[in-house]
């Protein structure tokens, strides 16, 4: 009998307990459990595919297939949030403000009212906009005419380019073209050069037979071995300035590696045993030439940056001080040196001209035209290059699809083995049987070329009433969450002071430059993160401050605003915030007599809709005089 009452009791206990739950959390009572958070989220990829399958925003992306009037519906917003899920990133049309807050609402429903989720995510910008000026470059391919015109007399017949001949190659392209046009030029091409009239050795021109006839005095320049006699007789001194010329014998390579080039320096010889460098004679930079094919010490060719071309063989006369290397026997032309005369190569036809060796292989150049004639096509904001004719022979296609992307970045891979990370390269190919042409750009990550679709990441607030909204752009209330991302940059501290801003759990961020009861000399700023307002329509920002034990609030504290901030206050500009005004027309400030949090009302931020924005606290005291500025609960966001 006992035990069934024990029993009993202990059901009635249990029945109970589910009562007071039933009356505390299904309506029975005025309790209401709340779950408010303030969270800082980088959606994931599975996040990406998760928004894309949340059946509301299929019902958003649904709702935008409307039939126009002739009844064509315009599908593209549809297909680009399904896009969404493909890159694992929102686009231009599809955005994480229409899309986001059915997923929070999904994947958190036990939060309330008064959240915070400062989501970071990415968008795919899409492609480079340089790249689609490429959609319109033609192919030309030099003809056995082009290339006779190219080696001229005696030489026809030789149906390819050597580094020699590169630099006329725009001397048979179109006399007229549109501005701004692109030609992917192909031809074929030997490393070396060829040799007429019998025999295989290298060709390698002579120089000028005039140019060391008379003396130093007549010709008003020493050759090369004039140099070391006259130095040995104490004619010349250390230091000397004086000018030399000679004949370009050979090229001097400064770096294997072709973004390494700064200069392009050479030796000149007057034919006896004595080679005079003229280092640094003229600057020649990537940007500088339109084509230099280094070949070996014989084969080469450059154009410097005043457009002159030199050749192996051209004679010269620099001008510069002496300087002497015993351990070489070289002397150079070390500073303030420069060109003074440049007489370009002329060679003779051969009589009895033996054809040429076949080429070894092909190239494809962009070029364009510009100003009334043909320059090698070239890019500031990436490494440009065309798939040269060799590539789509030995992979068997006459053009490329977008599944062939691998080829590009195995190119690529062969081409710059040296690419730095971060550097971005382009390849512009054949894309249609047609020779239509299309362009890809890749960014070198360190260790493959990964193709740039023009990612970037952003991070906008969502904050939930009654839906989730991101009309929130940025929140802290300091007290009770600490300096959060709030950064602190001093620009001026007098000794003794160690710092300005603080954070204080019970009053905030505080900033003052009073210590050991002296006032002292300061400039420090307190920084809000990145905000984003490029979606924002009326924003409005707003904060609580207080201010105490000095009179001159508005000399010692201003608000500021940058869209150019990179880290550093003193390197951007910055437009400061005109203070609010109350009714009777006094400015809305804290008068410094009082510890009392007043609110700053509400600053008007529309003119930086579009923006993406920092705001800073600048505190700023001399004279012996400081106050204390205290501030908290900063709100950026849509009126309510």
């Amino acid at each position: 009998m006992k035990k069934i009452l024990f029993f009993l009791a202990t059901v009635l206990m249990f029945a109970s307990c589910e009562n007071f739950y039933i009356d505390q959390n299904l309506g029975g009572s005025d309790y209401n459990p709340t779950d408010v958070r303030t969270i800082d989220y980088t959606l994931t990829d599975a996040d990406y595919k998760a928004i894309v399958s949340n059946k509301s925003n299929i019902a958003i992306a649904e709702a935008t297939l409307v039939a126009d009037s002739l009844g064509v519906v315009d599908s593209t917003e549809y297909n680009a949030f399904f896009q969404i899920a493909n890159d694992l990133a929102f686009n231009k049309i599809a955005v994480a403000d229409v899309y986001v807050p059915a997923f929070l609402g999904s994947k958190f429903p036990q939060l309330s009212k008064g959240s915070l989720f400062n989501i970071t995510y990415k968008t795919c910008e899409g492609a480079p906009a340089y790249l689609s000026t490429f959609a319109a470059t033609t192919k030309y391919t030099l003809s056995t005419a082009d290339y006779d015109a190219i080696w001229g007399e005696g030489k026809t017949g030789t149906y390819y380019l050597t580094p020699a001949t590169i630099t006329q190659l725009t001397s048979v392209l179109p006399t007229e073209a549109e501005e701004g046009a692109i030609l992917a030029v192909v031809y074929d091409y030997k490393d070396s050069e060829p040799s007429f009239g019998g025999g295989e050795e290298p060709f390698v021109p002579g120089g000028d037979p005039n140019f060391f006839l008379g003396t130093p005095e007549s010709r008003g320049f020493y050759t090369p071995t004039e140099v070391i006699a006259a130095y040995k007789s104490g004619d010349l001194g250390e230091g000397d300035t004086i000018k030399v010329g000679g004949i370009i014998n050979k090229w001097y390579k400064k770096s294997s590696r072709f973004d390494e080039f700064l200069n392009v320096s050479y030796y000149i010889t007057d034919n006896n045993d004595s080679v005079f460098e003229m280092y640094n004679s003229y600057s020649v930079n990537r940007d500088s030439f339109p084509v230099y094919d280094f070949v070996d010490e014989y084969n080469a060719t450059c154009i410097d940056a005043s457009g002159r071309e030199f050749n192996l063989g051209d004679t010269v006369i620099g001008i510069g001080a002496l300087t002497y290397y015993a351990n070489y026997n070289v002397y150079e032309f070390k500073s303030g040196c420069y060109l003074l005369e440049h007489r370009p190569l002329k060679t003779k036809a051969n009589v009895a001209p033996k054809k040429a060796a076949a080429a070894n292989g092909k190239k494809t150049v962009l070029y364009q035209y510009s100003g009334g004639k043909w320059a090698a096509y070239k890019n500031d904001a990436a490494t440009v290059v065309a798939l040269p004719e060799d590539v789509y022979a030995a992979v068997g296609y006459t053009y490329l699809l977008d599944k062939n992307k691998n080829i590009l970045t195995t190119f690529l891979a062969q081409e710059f083995p040296y690419a730095q990370t971060g550097k971005a390269f382009t390849v512009v190919y054949v894309a249609t049987e047609k020779d239509a042409y299309n362009a890809i750009e890749f960014i070198y990550d360190g260790a493959t070329f990964v193709e740039n679709l023009g990612m970037s990441q952003t991070t906008t607030t969502f904050s939930l009433s009654d839906v989730w909204g991101s009309t929130i752009y940025y929140k802290q209330a300091i007290m009770g969450d600490g300096q959060g991302k709030l950064t602190i940059q001093n620009v001026k501290l007098q000794e003794p002071l160690t710092y300005v801003w603080y954070y204080s759990a019970a009053y905030g961020m505080c900033a003052s430059a009073y210590k050991d009861g002296a006032s002292y000399d300061s400039d420090s700023w307190l920084v809000t993160p990145q905000i984003d307002l490029t979606r924002a329509k009326t924003p409005q920002f707003s904060f609580d401050q207080a201010f105490n034990k000095a009179p001159n609030f508005t000399e010692e504290c201003a608000v500021f605003v940058s869209t150019n901030y990179n880290g550093d206050v003193t390197t951007c500009d910055w437009t400061q915030l005109e203070w609010n005004l109350n009714e009777d027309g006094t400015l809305n400030v804290p008068g410094g007599t009082s510890w009392v949090f007043q609110t700053s009302g509400f600053f008007d931020m529309s003119e930086y809709v579009g923006e993406k924005i920092n705001i800073a606290f600048r505190y700023t005291t001399s004279n012996g005089v400081s106050g204390t500025w205290e501030i908290k609960n900063l709100l950026l966001s849509e009126p309510e």
